[in-house]
């Protein structure tokens, strides 16, 4: 089901999940949530050992492997695949990683990720929004209470991150983003392909498209204002590539917003 800017792909809630995944995922992201039982996941040769209670992301990029891992030979599992500019949006500030989150505590996440599932396929308007809105809130916790983490195993990426997601400087100076990462621009764009399975360039321009969504949404602003803003010179360029980026003319997509 599609909502503005995220589409929600499918969804499923499996008590004794016994499926093993190993794959590279193109063209979409997900959540998965394991709520009993163990397992274990690989980003390419990256371990982790998961049990009880934790999430993880999947996404374009790394060798994506986990199954079950503990003795009973299966896990409670739960997930939702979705994809969109604002997928887009939430990579590139890092909301999605290569890396386990920490869940915080007092949490309510299953009660919250069953309403997520039950919203998102909703054949009404309401129903996807109000999904958009629980899922990312759930990203935004889990951001926040992994940050310390994240920011200490690989503060080269954040930066990265951090620097191609401003959508109104562009194009980024990729030659000194890589002398503040400290490294050669040749390494800086293979380790960054490897860690989100995107370019340089291209994550630079799924965030300026991504921006492109929020302004169309958020403000009143003429299209040809928000292309200029965005450091486009030519309106008719700038609808071509949101189309085919989006995949809906920014016209359209702006009628598409709620009320």
């Amino acid at each position: 089901m599609a909502t503005t800017g995220l589409t929600f792909l499918h969804g499923f809630h499996t008590p004794r999940c016994q499926a093993r995944v190993d794959k590279h995922f193109e063209g979409y992201c997900s959540l998965q949530y394991l709520t009993a039982g163990e397992v274990e996941l690989f980003y390419d040769a990256r371990r982790h050992v998961l049990r009880d209670e934790a999430m993880w992301f999947c996404f374009p990029g790394p060798h994506i492997r986990f199954h079950a891992a503990g003795p009973e030979g299966w896990w409670e599992h739960r997930y939702v695949a979705f994809r969109g500019p604002l997928a887009d949006r939430w990579r590139a500030a890092g909301l999605i990683a290569a890396e386990p989150p920490r869940l915080p505590e007092g949490h309510d996440y299953l009660a919250r990720f069953d309403r997520m599932l039950e919203l998102a396929f909703r054949k009404d308007r309401w129903g996807p929004l109000r999904a958009t809105n629980l899922l990312e809130g759930i990203l935004l916790e889990l951001a926040e209470a992994s940050k310390d983490r994240l920011a200490a195993g690989e503060p080269w990426l954040l930066r990265a991150q951090e620097a191609l997601s401003d959508a109104e400087h562009y194009p980024p100076d990729y030659a000194a983003l890589a002398g503040e990462c400290g490294m050669a621009l040749s390494t800086l764009r293979r380790r960054f392909r490897a860690q989100t399975g995107l370019s340089l360039q291209q994550y630079a321009l799924k965030a300026r498209i991504a921006r492109a969504c929020e302004l169309l949404v958020e403000t009143d602003l003429p299209l040809k204002a928000i292309a200029e803003r965005l450091g486009y010179r030519d309106v008719y360029f700038f609808s071509r590539q949101f189309h085919r980026l989006a995949g809906l003319p920014p016209a359209r997509f702006r009628r598409s917003r709620p009320a």
